[in-house]
């Protein structure tokens, strides 16, 4: 995908304030971290047998040398009536060199015990925290919740009452098309399929896993994707490909972003966008396949009838293109060949997953020799691969492919790709801070007039987008979870315990371990920001785009009800990844 589709397909939901216009520099230069809190850990907790890991912004001669761990939730006995243990743990604080200042790190892996706990050192404690099995699982719920809120088309209640029965009219023609439905996609009213469709995959991910957590019901995973689905199947034209989305506006623009009357023909009906981007239909391909094999058995009509539109798009379309497009059409043409069993499909998702390793790159570019394995942005541009949504799918995408087909020939190429992406540039740069998140990205040299951080060679790097880039710069919650996504993938097809601990770095950062203490999922943890969800509000379970960057590349966070889109708007790739997420890993420690 290139920078342009980028622009105007996966980024858009997130320009819903832009009439507004951006925040003044100065503003978002006012909003990094303070000096409290100093302690950073998951308000979730922990896993009884994972990583325990607290990270304290502190430096100098009076920072604390220790920290102490008190069971504050049980009474002489645990949960499961287990003996009684000391209620109290201490241990060191080392030294962190850490890209975001000063920091020191602590662990307490071996404290396994069901309980609620917290943290403290002196003058500060932590917010409480469990170690509990079903900690992740519990949260399921609350991210699926999420989506149900944001139908389109139906009233949810407490929520909106009905709306946009009226979607939409073509932009071009003025014809009036039925695509009622849907998901709203972000802190707004629009349906963007690109991001939309993410729902779509998180729900058939949860659904096929088997996986069973406190509040979720198959039967309902499979009726909120239905809901769901009947648009992006609306939203296929006769000539087999889909368009862009609804809503969008007349030109790019924020003018669709309202309620209507609901009645058709009047001056408020929204807009069809009718342009049929290639990497979209790669997307709706892949959906819609995925759905024909996991839905087949709960209802075969249904599931004939997503094949078949999956089919029609593909003989319509023509895959292939730069790093992103690659990785999108690999899975596009694998879900069919897992739907079908047809090789041709096989062949065809081969074909396109060697041209995927091919732009990864072996050697140690821009004259160093600390990272390799990362990706090219396409044959064409040397320039480092970033993105914030989907930077993790290059690597997911082989993954699946040497998953799916261990016996080809060219399995263990796909697999020797990714392990290097993981060891040669992801462990490196993660290694870099003491919360062992992944970069935003590398770049050559400073391509934009603000800090790029030095690694070495021609070679920088941000943790953040740029910000004199361009206006639609975001927070990396998707960036983050899809890597936790990837290091849960690899955890399991190669057997790396340290994949698994990286992967719950990345969710850590998103659910509290991060500079702010804040955490990003409305209705868990604490400091949470207020959401920028200008038409509906708080919703349980949402998730907000996350800690961005200023022009120093240190971390920013409207933590001061400034409605800042950028930082705190809620957006579907964010609950889809995290869904995703948590269901790889919990799946992989049930099968372990």
């Amino acid at each position: 995908m290139n920078r342009r589709h980028f622009l105007t397909a996966c980024l858009a939901p997130c320009v819903a304030a832009a009439q507004e216009g951006p925040p003044r520099e100065e503003r978002v230069e006012s909003l990094t971290a303070g000096p409290t809190p100093r302690i950073a850990l998951n308000h979730l907790g922990f896993l009884p047998d994972a990583a325990k890991r607290i990270v304290v912004r502190a430096a100098g001669a009076g920072a604390p040398r220790e920290f102490l761990v008190r069971d504050i939730g049980s009474s002489r006995f645990g949960w499961g009536g287990e003996p009684p243990v000391p209620r109290e743990l201490t241990r060191p604080l080392a030294p962190f060199a850490c890209d975001f200042g000063p920091a020191l790190a602590g662990e307490f892996t071996e404290l396994k015990r069901t309980a609620m706990y917290q943290a403290s050192i002196p003058g500060e404690r932590s917010v409480p925290f469990f170690i509990r099995p079903d900690l992740w699982l519990r949260t399921l719920a609350k991210a699926v919740s999420y989506i149900h809120a944001q139908r389109c088309g139906a009233e949810v209640p407490g929520v909106h009452p009905v709306c946009h029965l009226d979607d939409a009219r073509r932009r071009d023609t003025g014809e009036h098309r039925d695509v009622v439905g849907g998901w709203h996609d972000a802190g707004d009213l629009r349906k963007w399929m690109s991001a939309t469709m993410s729902n779509g995959f998180a729900l058939l991910e949860l659904l096929d896993s088997g996986l069973e957590a406190p509040g979720i019901d198959p039967a309902g995973l499979a009726d909120e994707f239905r809901w769901g689905n009947q648009y992006f199947l609306k939203m296929q034209d006769a000539d087999g490909l889909v368009f862009h989305d609804t809503a969008g506006g007349v030109n790019g623009d924020n003018s669709d972003n309202h309620w209507t009357d609901n009645k058709i023909g009047t001056a408020d009906d929204r807009h069809i966008n009718p342009s049929k981007p290639g990497f979209i239909q790669a997307l709706f391909i892949a959906l819609e396949a995925t759905a024909a094999r996991v839905l087949e058995k709960r209802d075969k009509a249904y599931a004939a009838r997503c094949l078949q539109a999956a089919r029609r798009c593909w003989a319509a379309s023509r895959p292939g293109g730069d790093t992103g497009d690659l990785a999108f059409w690999t899975r596009a043409a694998l879900a069919l060949y897992r739907a079908t069993r047809e090789e041709s499909y096989a062949r065809d998702a081969a074909r396109l997953a060697g041209q995927l390793a091919g732009l990864a790159y072996s050697d140690f570019p821009g004259s160093q020799k600390l990272v390799r394995g990362f990706w090219r942005s396409s044959a064409a541009d040397p320039a480092p691969y970033v993105n914030a949504v989907y930077s993790a799918y290059p690597a997911i995408a082989l993954l699946e492919m040497a998953a799916a087909l261990p016996r080809h020939a060219d399995a263990a190429r796909w697999r020797d790709t990714v392990r290097l992406y993981l060891d040669g540039y992801v462990l490196p740069m993660t290694a870099r801070n003491a919360y062992a998140i992944v970069p935003y990205g590398l770049f050559f040299g400073s391509p934009t007039p603000e800090h790029y951080r030095p690694l070495e060679g021609e070679l920088t790097y941000r943790y953040f987008m740029p910000v004199r880039k361009q206006f639609w710069w975001l927070g990396m919650t998707s960036h983050l979870e899809g890597h936790a996504v990837l290091l849960g993938l690899a955890a399991r097809q190669f057997s790396e315990a340290r994949y698994r601990e990286l992967a719950f770095r990345q969710l850590e950062w998103v659910m509290g371990a991060n500079p702010f203490g804040a955490c990003l999922m409305t209705g868990e943890g604490m400091r949470n920001p207020y959401p920028h969800s200008r038409y509906v509000g708080l919703l349980i379970g949402g998730i907000m785009n996350g800690i961005a960057g200023n022009t120093r590349d240190e971390p920013v966070l409207d933590t001061e009800y400034g409605y800042d889109w950028r930082t705190t708007e809620y957006w579907s790739p964010h609950n889809a990844h995290y869904i995703w997420a948590v269901t790889v890993l919990e799946t992989a420690a049930r099968k372990a």
